[in-house]
């Protein structure tokens, strides 16, 4: 599909698009052929458009559970992010070390606070004793975090070792913790843990996840689950 074409579809702007673009292209899920966009997954294939809604109404529903005059740190996640640009509150500021929130639309009523230290390509993550040191300056009403995966066994995690202190900290300096995670991460278990199932207090997915993983976070202390439909927007 055309870039004007995603926009109109998703309802935000050709800007947002050609960075979520980018960010997949990166991934290696996604080709540009001569000026269209195609989704694939890594073995080649495409990737139904219900993967890129689900994140996008997981972004909505995340939105909602802002309020005014909140901080709120976002991570590395490109949901967590997407998060921003449907945040409604006003007075809100964002705390993040994801360099590529410069490249959002941001509302005129949001602050955003860039987390210093070492720039790591290509996700543009800032990482290492800086970006700590800045973080532990702040108390935070909201963390709004994505991850590589989920699981009642081993909590939250994600495949990139330096995001585990930095996703361990701002749960500790925030007290409601909101993890936006469609079903493709229900069930998983990646490299590097940095959060318990009970340390969660709303997990936003989709409605394609694994209802008895699902059942499983619940016992091990997952306090909300909010399943939202891809085909609702």
């Amino acid at each position: 599909m055309r870039i004007n074409d995603l926009a109109d579809r998703f309802g935000v702007s050709p800007l947002t698009i050609r960075r979520d673009l980018n960010c997949l292209i990166e991934e290696g899920v996604a080709r540009r052929t001569h000026g269209w966009a195609e989704i694939i997954d890594p073995f080649g294939g495409p990737i139904h458009s219900n993967a890129i809604m689900a994140k996008r109404v997981i972004a909505r529903k995340a939105a909602h559970l802002v309020n005014d005059g909140d901080t709120v740190f976002i991570n590395t996640s490109s949901t967590a992010l997407s998060v921003i640009e449907h945040i409604a509150a006003q007075n809100v500021t964002i705390v993040t070390n994801n360099g590529k929130v410069l490249q959002l639309n941001l509302p005129p009523t949001l602050s955003v606070i860039l987390a210093g230290g070492e720039i790591r390509l290509p996700k543009w993550s800032m990482a290492g004793e800086f970006t700590m040191a800045g973080i532990k300056q702040v108390s935070a009403a909201k963390a709004i975090m994505g991850c590589s995966g989920i699981s009642a066994a081993r909590g939250l995690t994600t495949l990139v070792s330096h995001e585990t202190s930095i996703n361990s900290l701002m749960l500790e300096r925030s007290e409601k913790h909101i993890i936006v995670a469609d079903s493709t991460k229900i069930g998983i278990d990646s490299s590097f843990c940095y959060g318990r199932p009970d340390q969660i207090d709303v997990l936003i997915t989709d409605t394609d996840a694994d209802e008895d993983e699902l059942a499983r976070l619940r016992q091990a202390g997952t306090r909300r689950i909010i399943q939202a439909d891809p085909h609702i927007s």
